[in-house]
């Protein structure tokens, strides 16, 4: 044979391997990658009824068992699963009911946890990987406030002595709508219903000559966590008493005079009445007038304030305003922080000042244009609101306050810290839990004790608080949050709140190095208490 023929033969042979190399990923590029078609709630539903059974995702071609699954807002209970051999129908059996007036965010393949397609995420028939898809809905109000909704369109709702209970609910409390405080024991009517379960009726409820409003006695009619905190500033005694807790102070640490020792109380089941009010709002009262206005971080823009207005165009009451709201932000676009501006960041002589103790701690430089950007999209709320993008709850905080105050309701932002945050190996935990008889207050946060600053994970919970009924309302993924975060067993202890939060200075006690040295707050007593008596209620 000649030795062109050869040659020739050769090639096509190699040019046929090589293209039979090739062949798959040419085909993988040109078949078509996983999609959802279809979910259980619709995306972006609103009104999801809290006896939902299951959340459904039907994909369009057959999946693989690898599953990438977070959660952005309110936790699900219940185990995913597929249920057909295609694997095409993906199912959430949900084992406890959605929670009222919540915002839930399901996220598969999430670009946040995959940097390669190696790691664990869902893939196609063909080995494309699903792009990132985050189905979010919000759920429908219980039923007892709907039927206060409907009872405000009707207008029969009424709270004649301004206390945050309707009329309705105090005839049949037996307590007097003409007074905030029926029996006269320093408790008002809307805690002793809302927070202590005791009897409005009576100054004493259990009849044994001490007073309902004894520090002791509040505590006998529902259950309660009490702990003592050594913290650092920045805190707010006064911000530390609300619905969920009641605080004092009980004097320094003895080993360290920077720290404070306050006792505090938390009462994790309480919950407020919420009382539908009129939208567009009356004249805000003076006294709450400055949690209406832009700040350096708190800011809007005329533009934000119209576009607000158009997002809010036939709201009549203010449960909607906030539902319309929260639907909003679950349409934005989660972005990852460059570090946590409400620890490195604070107001100084009219300036916002970045502090870079984070970026020596990790042997970082970081330019000036990307501070500028990290800032806009996690900590601006006129430039999140404009960009649609946020970041951490701080940042989600900063950007809801922010909206509320372009629609002119009062709203301020509040930092929290975990009941229990300790270092695996050092005994704390131990010690700590065996004197909690309750399971479903036991979540915590756990790391390894740090060697360097850049191991540190600074652990806070920010929510932004709005004034409603002439009361504060914790805000996070739900109305009436309160200190379970997101709808898990991790409690949050409040412990400072500011109509101005860029001029809390956290600086000195929570950046890295200070955080190695000497933590800015631990919990040194821990216990709870069941009711001692069972409540009218």
């Amino acid at each position: 044979m000649p030795k062109i023929r050869i040659e020739r033969l050769l090639l096509i042979i190699f040019i046929l391997i090589f293209s039979l190399t090739l062949l798959p990923s040419l085909v993988k590029r040109f078949l078509p990658g996983p999609k959802i078609i279809e979910t259980t709630p619709a995306i972006s539903a609103m009104n999801v009824p809290i006896d939902t059974q299951e959340i459904r995702f039907v994909f369009s071609q057959s999946m693989s068992q690898e599953k990438n699954i977070t959660f952005r807002g309110m936790r699900l209970r219940g185990q995913s699963q597929w249920i057909d051999e295609q694997r095409t129908i993906l199912v959430f059996p949900l084992t406890e009911s959605l929670k009222p007036e919540a915002f839930y965010s399901i996220v598969l393949n999430s670009s946040l946890n995959s940097t390669s397609e190696s790691e664990n995420i869902m893939k196609g028939r063909w080995g494309k990987p699903l792009n990132e898809y985050v189905l979010t809905f919000m759920t429908a109000p219980s039923d007892i406030t709907q039927n206060r909704i409907s009872e405000f369109k009707d207008r029969t709702l009424q709270d004649t002595d301004k206390d945050g209970l309707d009329d309705g609910l105090e005839a049949v409390l037996g307590t007097l709508s003409t007074t905030s405080d029926t029996d006269a024991d320093g408790l008002t009517d809307y805690e002793e219903y809302c927070k202590y379960q005791t009897d409005p009726t009576s100054s004493d409820s259990d009849g044994d000559g001490i007073p309902d409003a004894d520090w002791d006695e509040r505590r006998e009619y529902t259950y309660s966590i009490r702990t003592v905190l050594e913290l650092k500033p920045p805190w707010s005694l006064e911000a530390m008493n609300d619905l969920f807790q009641d605080a004092r102070l009980m004097g320094q640490a003895i080993e360290n005079r920077a720290y404070s020792k306050i006792e505090i109380i938390v009462y994790p089941y309480a919950a407020p009445v919420l009382l539908p009010t009129a939208y567009p709002s009356q004249r805000t009262p003076e006294a709450f007038a400055k949690y209406t206005q832009p700040t350096i971080d708190l800011n809007y823009s005329p533009e934000m304030q119209a576009e607000i207005q158009r997002i809010l165009s036939g709201a009549t009451h203010t449960l909607d305003l906030l539902a319309r709201l929260q639907h909003k932000i679950s349409q934005m676009k989660l972005t990852v922080p460059l570090y946590a501006p409400f620890v490195y960041t604070y107001k100084q002589q009219g300036k916002l000042v970045v502090d870079q103790t984070f970026f020596e701690s990790i042997d970082q430089e970081v330019t000036d244009a990307k501070i500028r950007e990290a800032l806009a999209v996690n900590y601006f709320g006129d430039s999140m609101f404009r960009r649609k993008q946020y970041g951490a709850c701080i940042s989600r905080a900063r950007l809801f306050a922010s909206m509320l105050r372009a629609a002119g309701i009062p709203a301020r932002v509040s930092m929290s810290v975990p009941m229990i945050y300790y270092y695996k190996g050092t005994g704390e935990w131990k010690r700590l839990m065996k004197n909690l008889g309750n399971e479903a207050v036991t979540g915590s946060y756990a790391y390894e004790q740090p060697s360097v600053p850049n191991e540190v994970a600074i652990v806070g919970h920010s929510q932004v608080e709005v004034y409603l009924n002439n009361h504060w309302i914790r805000l996070g993924y739900q109305i009436n949050e309160g200190p379970l975060f997101a709808g898990t067993d991790k409690v949050f202890i409040k412990i400072i709140d500011a109509a101005e939060f860029s001029e809390i200075d956290f600086t000195k006690t929570w950046s890295p190095t200070q955080w190695v040295k000497e933590r800015p707050y631990r919990t040194v007593e821990l216990s709870d208490q069941e009711a001692k008596y069972v409540s009218k209620f």
